[in-house]
Order: structure tokens, then C-alpha cells, then sequence
């Protein structure tokens, strides 16, 4: 299974095994492959850490290793690192919020009040769409609904056919936003962060006082038939019970609730959020870089979604085409040091993140040697 950023756990296609498989590949396309070769498995543990052919052809056979590298299951590392999929484009609408939640670096860092212009919005949407994005988010830890030009982006969008996965607190929620939504059907999900239907918890969680326009604005896209989640954000028993109250309370309503997997944002946050990662050694692979891209209110293409200081950034926008930027230089140079091709520094952001940990379950491009 595999854990999306937007629609939970996905099965990967491919079907039943056959009687004959004994194992199955996965790739950048969620599709299984089958195969009834079990060397090829070996191989593929064997291989985890770079090899050279001439070592693999002498232990596994010339035949099956000329059949993993035709097939892409083994990949010189340089060619590894200029590949991607994209899936979605994040991009920050706005760099601001209105709430300052204790799972956020809002609530000890916010950022200054910016707005991305409409034509580099326009610009973005065009390369995005041009590439074959999936969908589109309004996020990077900023609250979307602010944004005085919310419905001027939802038009560009159905302009393109581009669906929007929609992060937000709903505090900004307004009728008017509600009704754009449907009229321009470009809604995906409505993903709402709601940590606790308790007013006075709700504040403290969120430093804010919008318990009640949170809770009526999501009641409301519920009734217009908008497609939405509740997220829960928080750790520990408080999150088990906070869960519990937010799912009795918007469950019955048709909103899908679940536990968001709430983390210390590669070392930002400290307290009962921390989670005190650091990875030794070279990485060993991570999706986001992949299979996502992130651009900044002013337009920079940055690595990750906890990269909440924008540090890791690999080019701009108006540089080029999505392409020429993701298979650029400075993005490939990351992906090594993402990939574990060559040694990151000791700072590297991705030594703090829980997605390097082999054993974290949520994983994309968990090495194959770590598997049972």
C-alpha cells in the first residue's frame, strides 16, 4: 500500500499475482509488474547499494541483469536522478495564515504577508498543465482562503481542466468561495484541519478564535455537496481522543475524517512534536522530489514540503519549461544527495525527516534491501 498526500492509502494496480510470481515490481507508475524469477529478486537486494555490472553478471547471470536494466528496475545512478513523475504542483497562493497551530512552525516563525501575482500564476498553471500534472494544491503552510485572488485562480484552473486539492481551515471559507467551488468544479478534495471540536482546545491548538466560523464554514461546504476531509493534527492520547469527537461530530455529515500524520517538520518543531531524526550515512530515497514540485509565492522551485525556509531551492518559474527545471543541474545535484548517490551534508534538511527512515511505513522509494 502506499500513503498519498491527499486521498489516504492507494493499492498499486496491477492485479492479483499468478501462481507463478514470486515477486512484484512497483514503479513510478504504481503499476506491479510480476515476475517468477526469484534471482531477480536477489539480484535487486544485492544491488540496493551501487554495483558494477561486470560483479552483478558474475553472480547473478549477464542474461538477467541485461533484463533489469532494459526493464528499468536497475538504473545507472545518474540516470536515476534526472527522472521524475510528476504527480502535483504545490504551489504558495499565499505565504501567510491566520492561525498558528503548535504543530506548524507558524506558530513560532510566521512568515511575512505575500501573494503570488496572477500571471505568475498563470504562468505556473500553463507549465504544470503542459507537463501533465495531476492536480494542484494552494499550500505551504499558509491558509489559501485569504488570498484576495482565490476566485481569479479557480478560473485559470478550469481553464486548464486542472483539479485542486484544497488545504485549508475554513475560517475564510465564505459562502461566495463555496459557491465558486461548485460552479467551477475543480474542486478535488476540501482537506480541512480541524484538531479539536472542543472550542477551548481548539483554540489553544490553533492560537486562534475561529473555532466557530471553522466549524460552520466546513458544515456548509458539506451541504453543498463538497467533497471534504477532516484532518486531525496532534500525537499521542490527545490525538486518539480528539480523533473520536471530530469524526462523531463530522462523520455522520459525509466528510471522510482521519488522523493526519502529523510531524516535527524535518527538526522545525520541538516539544511533544518532536521526533529527533537525523540519518547517518548516504540516503536512501525519498518521493517527494519526484514525484512533486514546489513553488514559492515568487516563483523558486524548492525540494520538499518541510523545507518550511525554502533552503533547498533548484531553480525559478520563468527559468524554463517544468521539465528543463526538474531535469536541470541543480535539481538532479539534490536528487543525488537525496538518493544517496553522493554524501549529504551533515545539515542536509533530509537527514531530519522521518521519510529517510527505512522503517517509517509511509515511505515511497524504500530500498529494497530493508523489505523482509
Amino acid at each position: 500500500m502506499y500513503l498519498s498526500d491527499t486521498t489516504g492509502p492507494e493499492a498499486p494496480a496491477g492485479g492479483p499475482p499468478p501462481e507463478s510470481a514470486a515477486f512484484g515490481l512497483v514503479g513510478l507508475d504504481r503499476t506491479i509488474i510480476w515476475q517468477d524469477d526469484p534471482e531477480v529478486l536477489r539480484l535487486l537486494h544485492h544491488a540496493a547499494t551501487p554495483q558494477t555490472y561486470g560483479e552483478l553478471a558474475a553472480r547473478f547471470g549477464a542474461v538477467r541483469v541485461a533484463a533489469a536494466v532494459r526493464e528499468g528496475w536497475l538504473q545507472d545512478p545518474a540516470v536515476l536522478c534526472r527522472e521524475y513523475r510528476l504527480v502535483s504542483g504545490e504551489i504558495e497562493v499565499t505565504a501567510h495564515c491566520n492561525w498558528g497551530c503548535a504543530s506548524c512552525p507558524v506558530a513560532t516563525d510566521p512568515k511575512p504577508r505575500r501573494t503570488m501575482p496572477m500571471g505568475l500564476f498563470k504562468e505556473v498553471v500553463d507549465k504544470l498543465a503542459g507537463v501533465g500534472a495531476a492536480y494542484v494544491t494552494f499550500q505551504f503552510f499558509n491558509e489559501p482562503t485569504l488570498d484576495r485572488h482565490f476566485t481569479d485562480r479557480l478560473e485559470v484552473l478550469a481553464g486548464y481542466g486542472m483539479p485542486l486539492a484544497l488545504y485549508s481551515n475554513a475560517s475564510a471559507l465564505t459562502p461566495a468561495k463555496i459557491a465558486d467551488l461548485k460552479r467551477t468544479g475543480v474542486l478535488k478534495h476540501l482537506i480541512v484541519n480541524i484538531p479539536s471540536v472542543d472550542e477551548a482546545e481548539f483554540a489553544e491548538l490553533t492560537a486562534s478564535r475561529s473555532y466557530r466560523h471553522t466549524i460552520g464554514n466546513t458544515d456548509a461546504a458539506l451541504r453543498a455537496g463538497l467533497p471534504v476531509q477532516v484532518v486531525v493534527n496532534g500525537v499521542g492520547e490527545r490525538l486518539e481522543r480528539n480523533l473520536g469527537g471530530v469524526r462523531e461530530r463530522f462523520g455522520p455529515l459525509g466528510a471522510e475524517v482521519y488522523a493526519s500524520l502529523t510531524c516535527d517538520r524535518a527538526g522545525e518543531l520541538g516539544g511533544e512534536y518532536a521526533q529527533n531524526v537525523y540519518v547517518d550515512g548516504r540516503l536512501t530515497g525519498c518521493g517527494w522530489p519526484v514525484h512533486h514540485v514546489n513553488i514559492s509565492v515568487a516563483g523558486d522551485l524548492f525540494l520538499c514540503c518541510n523545507d518550511y525556509y525554502q533552503r533547498e531551492v533548484f531553480g525559478h518559474i520563468g527559468d524554463g519549461t517544468i521539465d528543463e527545471l526538474m531535469s536541470s543541474k541543480r535539481a538532479v545535484a539534490l536528487r543525488r544527495k537525496v538518493f544517496g548517490i553522493d554524501d549529504a551534508p551533515a545539515d542536509f534538511l533530509c537527514r531530519r525527516c522521518h521519510n529517510q527512515q527505512p522503517d517509517f511505513p509511509g515511505r515511497d522509494f524504500r530500498p529494497i534491501a530493508t523489505f523482509g
